[in-house]
This record gives structure tokens, C-alpha cells and sequence, in this order.
């Protein structure tokens, strides 16, 4: 009988260490009276160490203090939420590190030696809740990107209207230097509130269209110059870069911006100077940290930038990526890091941020090897106002619905020669293309019924010797249905100077 007793012992012992989950058996006092193999890897208790303690010692407070209650509280009411059936809860190593844990508790049905006991099941959940933040914050990013887009696709409106006729007046006030003078005020400012709306327009960009190849290393060193004149003195900047660093296919402009973010907001983090630590080097991501990191596992360039400022609390952390956010009152936009972790995300890498108050920051960025020998350049537009002349005779049609932008660009181009139409829906310019004789089409993308992508295709159909320029405030835009890659890329920004226009307008009547 004996004998039987132990092998039964035996075999449930097996049983329980084979298990994926932590097993916990408890008695009605809360003592441990069996720990499985996983429990052990989970909390960094050796079995023998733990069974008799209290399972309080594995719960953080409030609930350490609040346990025995829970379970006299199931003992007399017999209900079993109570004791925490089927939930999330938080646990705690014994290193003393907490972390997300779910947790299931059913009591055995048959008593033991007079006692009751209760079996928990505990499974870690860490990666689970940071892939669901990884996927709310996706989903804010996602959000925050279409109204930022739609705000800025009308502000930009307004901005290229302002621009316009600052630049008409301009060519009418050359003898009146006070005009000018407020002219250019004008203009400051227009520049000044456009460079804000591209920081905008940044969050929503979906791909990086001037993407090459290159070496993070080189830029680093390119710039490190321009990182000493825009940090303080009081800043020692450190350079740890990894030799033979294998390349990466980003835009360099963004990088640079990038580590100019991150430094910039380092060198606030320490008003009474400090050190700033950036180090690169190669990385070969697994599957467990690719799912962690969201991103595809496989070779990435990593590299850190690391200070010795006040640190962040907890709170602040989870939300400096997000639009807007700062900790800089009204001295800072919150749009610094925003383009920072889009750029990132649209390179298809990922940004990490680890920080404690008093104890400095750590971002680290991983941004894909480069493995494919293709790869193109962009055609340098050189072409400026002082080596041709901008002005001609064509027939231009303006398509635009806003009534502002029609009659702007109307002015700009009759002041240079040529002969305009404007129209403000498709349905009006299809119209005036049967009965008039037009060389180039410039026509918004965003209008009512038919937008800009589905009118040049018609364009193309019907009137294949007709040129067409689209123009937009909102950045890689796609058509309702029809697309066009040459148009897409080729699409003229508002807002754009009359210089701008005209160069334009002079490249595609001259090709």
C-alpha cells in the first residue's frame, strides 16, 4: 500500500513538471506544497527553496497584504472569483522584477489529510500584452495619421494661396522696399507654419520615396560636426560604431533628422551636461524578439543612442511617440519623435525606449540589412528660374474645386504667357477638353465624385497627347480606384511656389 502511495507521488510529480504551464498547489493556509519545473524557470524559485513559504511571497503589494483574505473569503463564501479563477494579475520574481501573468485556480475535489487544496495554473503573458500594446499603439498611430492628414490636406490649401499671391506681389512691388519688406514677412511666416505642416504630413507618409543605400556609420560620421555645433558644449558625445556594419536601404535626410530628435531631446534631458553615447552594430533578430520587436525576424542593423540625463517615468515613456506630446510646455511641437518612430516604422524597423527617472534614456533602432543590388536614383531636378525662361504660350487647364486655388494658379500662369481654363470638378474639365485645344492638364487629386487619379486616366484614354500634373496637400495619396506610380511620384506638393509651378509646367511642355 505504501509502495502505491509513493509511485503515485512519483508519477504526478512527472506530470506536473511536464507541463507548459507553472503548476502551484497551495493549502487552505496558502502554503506551497508543490512547484513544477516551469514554475521554477517563471519565478526563479528552486522548489525546494519555496514549497512551505507562504504563495504571497510571488505577489507584488498590495496583493501580498490582501491574499489570505481572498482565500478565507473563498473558504466562506465559497465563491470563486474570489481567489482569482481565470484573470490577469501581476506577479513577482524572486530577483524582485515583476511582470503579467494569468492566472487560474481550481480547488482539488477530494481533501487531502483533512485540508483542502487549490491548483493554480499561472502562465507568463509578457509578450502577449506587449504585442497588444504594440497593436494599439499601431492603431493610435493609424488614427492620429488620417485626421492629421485630412487637417493638413486643407491647411495646405490655404498656405499655397497665401504663398501665391505673396510671390505676385512681389514682382509688382520692386520699387516699394516697405511693401516688400512686409512681403516678406508674409513669407517667413508662410514658410515657417508649411515646414510645421510637413512635420504633419510625415506621420501619414506610407513609404520613403528617396530611399538608397548606405551605410549608417558614414552618415554618422558625416554628421557628427553638425551634432557637436547643435549640442552644448556641457554634451561629450561618444561614437562606438561597429566595423564592417552592414548597409541598409533608408533615406538618409530621415535618419539624420532622426538622430537629430534623439539628441536634441537627450541634450534637454541634461541641463547640467552629461555624456551621449551612440554605438552601432550588426544584430540577427530571432523569431521570439522579431513577434517582441513586431517586425520580421533576420539580419538588422542596430545602433543606440544612450544618455546620462534625468530619465523618464512611466508614464511618459508610453507616450512620447504619440503626435503632440510634450514635456517641453510651449517650446516643443510633439512632432519630433512622432516622425522619428514613423520613419522607423515605414523603413520597416522598429524603436525600442528604455528609461528610469535618474537614470538616463536608452532608444534603440533596428533598420533591415540590405540584401537586394537594385536599387534606383532620382532624377536631380536642376532647372532654375535664372537658366530658362519660365514663360510660354500653351493652353493650360486648371482642375480644382477650391475656387481660391483656380483663380491663384490662373494668375500665375497668364502673368507668364499662357493661355488658362479652369474648371471645378472632372465632369466640367472633360468637357472643356472636347471643345478646347489643351497642351497640359493640372488638376488636383482630392474632388468630389471624381478625383484626380480617375480623371488623368481618362485623360490618357481619350486624349492620350494631353499632358496632366497632378497636385495635392496631401502626400502619397492614392486614387479612389485607379492609380498611376508616375503620377503618384511625380506629384506636385502644395503648397509650392509660383517658381516651383512654373519649372514644373516648363519640364512637362518641354519633354
Amino acid at each position: 500500500m505504501t509502495t502505491q502511495l509513493i509511485l503515485d507521488e512519483s508519477n504526478f510529480k512527472d506530470i506536473l513538471n511536464g507541463m507548459v504551464d507553472g503548476i502551484i498547489t497551495i493549502n487552505s493556509k496558502g502554503l506551497i506544497l508543490s512547484f513544477n519545473k516551469t514554475a521554477e524557470t517563471m519565478f526563479g524559485y528552486k522548489s525546494e527553496d519555496i514549497i512551505g513559504q507562504n504563495v504571497s511571497l510571488l505577489m507584488p503589494e498590495p496583493e501580498r497584504s490582501a491574499h489570505d483574505s481572498y482565500i478565507h473569503n473563498h473558504l466562506t463564501t465559497g465563491i470563486a472569483h474570489i481567489i482569482g479563477i481565470g484573470r490577469g494579475v501581476t506577479a513577482l520574481k524572486k530577483n524582485g522584477e515583476t511582470f503579467p501573468m494569468h492566472l487560474s485556480v481550481i480547488e482539488y475535489p477530494v481533501k487531502i489529510e483533512g485540508d483542502r487544496w487549490f491548483i493554480g495554473s499561472c502562465r507568463d503573458i509578457t509578450l502577449q500584452k506587449q504585442q497588444e500594446e504594440q497593436l494599439r499603439r499601431s492603431l493610435k498611430m493609424d488614427a492620429i495619421g488620417k485626421l492629421t492628414s485630412g487637417i493638413a490636406h486643407d491647411y495646405n490649401n490655404m498656405l499655397g494661396v497665401i504663398m501665391g499671391y505673396s510671390d505676385l506681389l512681389t514682382a509688382q512691388c520692386n520699387d516699394q522696399p516697405k511693401s516688400l519688406k512686409y512681403i516678406e514677412a508674409i513669407k517667413h511666416a508662410t514658410k515657417r507654419a508649411t515646414s510645421l505642416t510637413q512635420k504633419l504630413l510625415s506621420i501619414t507618409r506610407k513609404r520613403i520615396d528617396t530611399a538608397k543605400v548606405c551605410v549608417i556609420n558614414d552618415i554618422l560620421r558625416f554628421n557628427q560636426q553638425l551634432l557637436d555645433k547643435t549640442l552644448t558644449p556641457q554634451i561629450k558625445i561618444s561614437l562606438k560604431l561597429t566595423e564592417d556594419l552592414w548597409p541598409t536601404f533608408i533615406d538618409k535626410g530621415y535618419l539624420v533628422d532622426a538622430v537629430l530628435n534623439l539628441s536634441i531631446n537627450a541634450m534637454h534631458a541634461m541641463p547640467e551636461g552629461g555624456e551621449l553615447n551612440i554605438t552601432t552594430s550588426n544584430a540577427q533578430i530571432n523569431t521570439l524578439d522579431a513577434q517582441i520587436l513586431n517586425i520580421s525576424a533576420g539580419d538588422y542593423v542596430k545602433f543606440t543612442i544612450e544618455d546620462t540625463g534625468i530619465g523618464m517615468t512611466e508614464e511618459v515613456t508610453s507616450h512620447i511617440f504619440e503626435p503632440f506630446y510634450s514635456t517641453k510646455g510651449e517650446k516643443g511641437t510633439g512632432l519630433g519623435l512622432s516622425q522619428v518612430y514613423n520613419f522607423i516604422a515605414e523603413s520597416k524597423g522598429a524603436i525600442r525606449v528604455y528609461s528610469e527617472p535618474g537614470y538616463g534614456s536608452r532608444f534603440t533602432i533596428y533598420l533591415p540589412r540590405y540584401l537586394q543590388e537594385q536599387f534606383t536614383n532620382e532624377v536631380d531636378r536642376s532647372i532654375t528660374e535664372n537658366e530658362v525662361d519660365l514663360s510660354g504660350s500653351a493652353n493650360i487647364l486648371v482642375v480644382d474645386d477650391e475656387h481660391s486655388n483656380r483663380e491663384l494658379v490662373k494668375n500665375i500662369l497668364t502673368s507668364h504667357g499662357y493661355t488658362v481654363f479652369c474648371s471645378e470638378n472632372a465632369n466640367e474639365a472633360l468637357t472643356l477638353l472636347e471643345n478646347k485645344k489643351i497642351d497640359l492638364v493640372l488638376s488636383d487629386v482630392i474632388m468630389p465624385e471624381t478625383d484626380g487619379f480617375e480623371l488623368a486616366h481618362i485623360i490618357s484614354c481619350t486624349h492620350p497627347d494631353v499632358k496632366v500634373q497632378l497636385c495635392s496637400g496631401m502626400v502619397n495619396i492614392k486614387g479612389k480606384s485607379i492609380t498611376n506610380e508616375t503620377l503618384s511620384k511625380n506629384l506636385l506638393e502644395k503648397p509650392y511656389t509660383s517658381k516651383q509651378l512654373l519649372i514644373r509646367v516648363h519640364e512637362l511642355l518641354n519633354k
